[in-house]
């Protein structure tokens, strides 16, 4: 066996000398080689040492912080890490290297690690054996010489230990799959240029890179310059570029020409900028109006505007709308989002692009980014984490981006720092760091609909991560290993004077006085019911949320230092009036626990039982439910997580449970897996059935039902149900349970703070017209998720502390602690096609265990068992640890303007709206090419098939006549390709099915 020594020249050679093993006496297994410093041993010396025939490399330097050069240390860790990578990538066991701290009076250990390591490696056997075919080794090599691998080296410490330039510290996980990317990303550039280079071919390079991959890699290649392409009986030849060509930018308007919209109070306001937003805003400024377009990317160019819906049969004027922009007639909030529009005012949220007015658009900065990502506007590309587009404005942009999962989290949760907690084992590390954004991580890890998994990147490979389990699994680990929840106590300091009163012991009441007790608030909770809890306690099943685990949370927030008193009604046991006057500042969370009536006859018969009572008596007298309703045929009207709860209940207590519900199964806003669980125990499903009448004599004997049939689209984006003449029909029933919504019982407040059944309340810190009064939850949005009342805890205790200490807050506190990207379920969908996905295998997600619907019918035991420890630490690997900008401030450092700002805020604007005007973006099916897709490819000349053979035949699915799509279909067929309709046998598909994006959707509802 022949293995290296690369060695410290002060330290670890002296060592070395010290055992009797030097360059003049050493056993024959190890060749030793004096460095100058152990961080002198580059990537590419270790492989180009295998490269060479040896078979392991041993480093050895200093102790680690006993060095002169003491952080020179932690960069060879660095370096090795990125060394085993390659040589994992490369097909090489990275146990072939190994790297040791050795100080030069240790001669006999360092010995001891020489004989370990030869027998390591004589297990291992020769190299040659274990390696056939040294391609992978070679392209490992020029990898390792690359700036990519050189940033991922340079910054381990960095970014592990130190932290990056938004003072983010990884965890080893989160560096790991930054490395994954980046260098596997790397590796199969390499490996196409490596073997374009040896006069490989497609079918050649495919071998070490699937065909479906590789073919993105090359469009992505020839369309950033580093390929180019020629036709050969009808197969393509790819050839290497040796120069890079840099995208040619004009930059006709720059970002300093176009004026800031933060003073701007009064205009007409366009959502989406275009074909239709474009032309409107050109004729509005011509009338003298001031005009906004918001935009959600950072320029309107072309790319942008095809992706509107107007924009596929009419053409803009785009070179006058400039004009105008430039001449301050149009003002473009640009890479913004509209939070909200209230009272005619539209809320604006200006994201921050970090590239400020100094940029000269040299593009230094994009060529040195290591981290590549999803072009949102090109979607087949890839690009860099920063990136400059020519438009209006024309600018360079630093996407810096929560994960999609943090962003979609009401209350913006750290799943990515969590779930790499669990995946290292560090259990406690994980649940407190959930305990930052919420108290109740072990009821959430149960009920919790997980609007977080909806928006995960990994859904565009293999299914989402399964993050509500992994949270239930800390908090549960926590309790059965600990046997407690230790909270701490509240401190004593200067807010110990105030006293805060909390109406409503629900999530969001608990929230706010967990987070409120954290800052030494003394915290009293009112509530109505004889247990605390709000809904989580009255509203939610034993079988989806056993009460001992939820006792146990809020317990640990009493723990703290907070008061409770139960059964105290405001307005019955004590006056409003009589709390505002002994407490300095009051919260307001009762919840929606108030029935909506359906509005039909017969509602008031003997057996009709609205859907929160039922379940409040379910879950506080079980047993006097069962004497009442078992055996008993029970109709349950609804269909949402409140219905399927009184289905799932009534089943459990012998009864035959129909559930009638007026839309289909697809548009019930109860939880997939919630139906799913209520089919398989037994409820019966009447889909696209609406109540007409309740009849009996004194109590329920029937109900008369309608069959409906699905219109338009509603406010809601639903399909509205209208009756169908004729279809009318009896069922029996004994008890009708009336779930179709709740509202809060707000008779105690003065109306004066109450609009439509709501409390009335500033959005981003719940305060009400009544000085230190506070609300949040279901009390001021409606019936919501319990991550959403979390969130309005978290809002409004912010809001509290800086009123009672006379700070303003001018934007929503809980947002301001993340950095949001403008992200839509859209962004996971470009995802499944796109390269910069392409490189991770598939691994399914991990399925939980339930027990026996024989069990689950008889009893209220828990349905799901949970994650078990190895199960756990498995699925929290499957984790991407998604981010764009690493921050690892290369870019800042390179660029001699100083343009690179990495501490820029959002912006919150507020306008009054003159008129609100929307021009929606398309949503394309992303399973299969996409029209704009299939535009881009056709601009690089090339359309080929998924052999790199030229394209004869193209299905077309879902074609509609349009401008855009027609002139499409003419370019296709120009190229000679047949278009068919029929997709069998045909790889190559376009759809051109699309709707609506629902950002636009919630847009169109939220002035409705």
């Amino acid at each position: 066996m022949k293995i290296l020594g690369l060695l410290c020249n002060w330290c670890s050679y002296a060592g070395a000398d010290l055992a009797g093993v030097s360059r003049y006496q050493y056993p024959p297994t190890i060749r030793v080689v004096r460095v100058m410093c152990s961080t002198r041993v580059e990537p590419f010396f270790i492989i180009k040492a295998f490269l060479k025939g040896v078979d392991g490399v041993l480093v050895g330097g200093c102790h680690l912080g006993d060095c002169h050069y003491v952080t020179g240390n932690y960069y060879t860790i660095g370096k090795i890490y990125v060394a085993k990578k390659l040589l994992k990538f490369a097909g090489v066991n990275p146990s072939r290297l190994r790297l040791e701290w050795i100080s030069a009076s240790e001669g006999e250990k360092f010995a001891r690690i020489v004989d370990e390591f030869s027998r390591e490696i004589e297990k291992l056997g020769p190299l040659k054996e274990e390696l056939k075919d040294d391609t992978l080794l070679k392209v490992a090599y020029n990898v390792s010489i690359k700036p990519r691998a050189r940033i991922i080296a340079g910054k381990h410490r960095m970014l592990t230990f130190l932290g990056n330039k938004y003072d983010e510290i990884y965890t080893n996980y989160e560096f790991d799959r930054i490395g994954d990317e980046i260098l596997r990303d790397e590796m199969n550039i390499e490996t196409i240029k490596f073997l374009i280079n040896e006069g490989k071919g497609f079918d050649e390079i495919s071998k070490f890179i699937d065909k479906k991959i590789l073919y993105l890699y090359l469009l992505d290649m020839i369309k950033n310059g580093e390929l180019s392409f020629r036709e050969e009986n009808g197969k393509y030849v790819f050839l290497l570029e040796n120069e890079i060509k840099k995208e040619e930018k004009d930059f006709s308007l720059d970002i300093s020409e176009t004026k800031d919209i933060s003073e701007l109070k009064k205009a007409h306001v366009i959502i989406g900028g275009g074909a239709y937003g474009i032309n409107k805003a050109i004729e509005l400024s011509k009338n003298g109006e001031n005009v906004v377009i918001v935009e959600k990317y950072p320029s309107i160019n072309k790319y942008t505007i095809r992706k509107h819906l107007s924009s596929l049969n009419d053409d803009c004027k785009y070179d006058e709308f400039l004009a105008l922009v430039k001449e301050g007639k149009i003002f473009i909030a640009n890479n913004s989002i509209v939070k909200s529009i209230r009272d005619g005012v539209v809320k604006i949220i200006k994201y921050p692009t970090r590239v400020n007015e100094n940029c000269n658009n040299c593009n230094i900065c994009y060529e040195i980014c290591p981290v590549r990502t999803v072009d949102r506007e090109q979607t087949i590309f890839s690009r860099k984490a920063i990136y400059g587009r020519n438009g209006a404005p024309s600018t360079f942009f630093l996407e810096k981006e929560s994960p999609f999962c943090q962003t979609n989290c009401p209350a913006h949760v750290d799943v990515r720092g969590y779930v790499a907690r669990i995946a290292e084992g560090d259990f406690e590390g994980a649940i407190n760091l959930i305990r930052e954004r919420l108290p109740l991580p072990g009821v959430l890890g149960r009920v919790c609909p997980h609007p977080c998994e909806e928006i995960c990147r990994r859904n565009g490979i293999d299914g989402a991560i399964s993050i509500r389990l992994l949270k239930r699994f800390v908090a549960d680990w926590e309790w059965e290993n600990k046997g407690k929840i230790d909270l701490g106590k509240m401190p004593v300091n200067e807010n110990s004077k105030y006293k805060i009163a909390v109406i409503g012991s629900g999530p969001a009441g608990l929230t706010v006085a967990y987070e409120l007790a954290r800052m030494g608030y003394k915290v009293k909770i009112f509530e109505a019911l004889p247990v605390a809890g709000g809904m989580l306690a009255v509203g939610i099943p034993p079988y989806r949320l056993p009460k001992d685990v939820l006792n146990r949370e809020i317990n640990a927030i009493l723990e703290m230092g907070v008061e409770i008193q139960l059964n105290c009604r405001i307005g019955k046991d004590i006056s409003f009036e009589e709390i505002r006057k002994n407490f300095d500042a009051i919260f307001i969370g009762v919840g929606a626990h108030k029935s909506r009536k359906m509005g039909i006859e017969g509602e008031n018969l003997k057996g009709v039982i609205p859907g929160v009572d039922f379940l409040r008596e379910v879950n506080i007298y079980p047993e006097n439910v069962r004497a009442i309703i078992s055996g008993k045929k029970v109709v349950v009207i609804g269909g949402g997580d409140v219905a399927i709860d009184a289905a799932r209940c009534a089943i459990r207590f012998g009864c035959d449970v129909t559930i009638l519900y007026r839309r289909s199964r697809q548009e019930m806003p109860a939880r997939e897996e919630e139906i799913r669980y209520a089919e398989e125990e037994g409820v019966n499903f009447l889909f696209l059935t609406a109540p007409l009448k309740i009849v009996g004599k004194e109590s329920v004997e029937k109900i008369e039902c309608v069959k409906m049939e699905l219109g338009e689209p509603d406010e809601s984006g639903r399909r509205k149900p209208v009756p169908k003449k004729g279809s009318e029909f009896f069922i029996e029933a004994d008890v009708v349970i009336s779930a179709i919504g709740q509202q809060p019982d707000l008779s105690f407040l003065p109306d004066e703070i109450k609009k439509d059944g709501l409390i009335y309340v500033d959005e981003n810190t719940g305060t009400t017209s009544l000085p230190g009064v506070f609300a949040g939850g279901d009390a001021v949005s409606g019936p919501s998720i319990v991550i959403e009342a979390v969130a309005w805890g978290r809002r409004v205790a912010k809001a509290i502390d800086a009123y009672l200490h006379g700070k303003k807050i001018d934007f929503d506190p809980v947002e301001r602690d993340i950095n949001r990207m403008i992200a839509s379920y859209e962004d996971v969908d470009i995802m499944k096609r796109n390269v910069v996905l392409s490189i991770f295998g598939k691994e399914k997600r991990k399925n939980i265990e339930e027990i026996s619907i024989d069990e689950r019918i008889s009893t209220f035991k828990e349905v799901e068992k949970g994650f078990d420890k190895k199960t756990a630490v498995s699925e929290a690997n499957r984790c991407l640890a998604c981010r764009a900008c690493l921050g690892c401030g290369i870019c800042g450092n390179e660029c001699i303007k100083n343009a690179i700002d990495y501490e820029e805020k959002e912006k919150e604007i507020e306008i009054f709206a003159k008129s609100i005007e929307i021009d929606p973006e398309i949503k394309f099916n992303h399973e299969f090419f996409t029209p704009f897709e299939v535009e881009d490819i056709l601009d690089l000349g090339i359309i080929m098939d998924f052999n790199a053979e030229k394209l004869k035949k193209i299905c077309f699915l879902n074609f509609e006549k349009n401008k855009y799509f027609e002139e499409l279909k003419e370019r296709i067929l120009e190229k000679g390709i047949e278009i068919c309709d029929a997709d069998i046998g045909v790889d190559f598909k376009i759809d051109f099915k699309y709707s609506e994006l629902p950002y636009y959707k919630r847009i169109r509802r939220m002035f409705s």
